[in-house]
């Protein structure tokens, strides 16, 4: 049992909704492999591509590659899909005119990521408290939380302080704007996601999980909590 897959499993269904009737697909930072995996089960013809591929072990349908995305080229898909990629591809402009020229007409570009802007202190008290009530009993990494700071914006911050600094969401949604029809942007829970990764793998750490998840998406849906995660789909013209 792996708590993980649960995250999996939401981006995997979120991805069969918005690619129904496409065949080629270009995911874009597989990371090990668990979604395309999913996705060439499910009948889709997929190229898989990251700097470095933990386990390119054989998968039907699938077709890995070590590639730097930037540098990518091939035969163009019905859609290019980046899992919880974009942010880390920059400059943004250029990653997504890489996509604009792998995509045939009319394909799509879908991102499952987060912006990392969204959220404020109410959101990040919780997600922060629940790591070291987790920590506390034993059953997450202590070493995995940020640094102490009294002011949790700041503490956010500090730990994603990159050089050169991340897209936000509004970044990355003009970014896209810019080449591609706007179908459909959305928040969604995703602070669960950095959890669940070093939780236990039992039944216990599954039902963390999936409680860390329900109580994410209950306070986004009522307004207490910002959406973290952000969809994005977008068609070439």
């Amino acid at each position: 049992m792996n708590p993980y897959q649960l995250a999996i499993g939401q981006t995997f269904s979120f991805l069969t909704d918005v690619l129904r009737g496409r065949v080629r697909i270009l995911e874009v930072g597989c990371g090990r492999g668990d979604i395309a995996r999913r996705l060439g089960a499910s009948g889709f013809k997929v190229t898989a591509i990251d700097l470095r591929i933990p386990d390119p072990s054989p998968a039907t349908n699938v077709t890995f590659i070590e590639r730097d995305f930037l540098r990518f080229a091939a035969e163009p898909f019905d859609a290019v899909v980046f899992t919880a990629s974009l942010h880390h591809l920059g400059p943004i402009d250029a990653a997504i005119d890489r996509a604009y020229r792998l995509l045939v007409p009319g394909g799509l570009l879908v991102a499952d990521d987060f912006d990392v802007a969204a959220p404020n202190a109410v959101t990040l008290r919780w997600y922060y408290e629940a790591q070291e009530l987790l920590a506390a009993a034993d059953v997450f990494p202590r070493d995995r939380i940020d640094p102490v700071n009294s002011d949790v914006v700041q503490r956010w911050r500090a730990a994603h302080s990159d050089e050169p600094p991340l897209p936000t969401g509004l970044e990355m949604r003009l970014a896209v704007a810019e080449r591609f029809n706007v179908g459909d942007v959305h928040g969604c829970a995703y602070l669960y996601r950095y959890i669940t990764k070093h939780l236990p793998t039992d039944a216990r750490g599954v039902a963390i999980a999936q409680q860390l998840y329900n109580t994410e998406r209950r306070n986004i849906a009522d307004g207490t909590f910002a959406a973290v995660g952000l969809g994005i789909v977008a068609t070439r013209t």
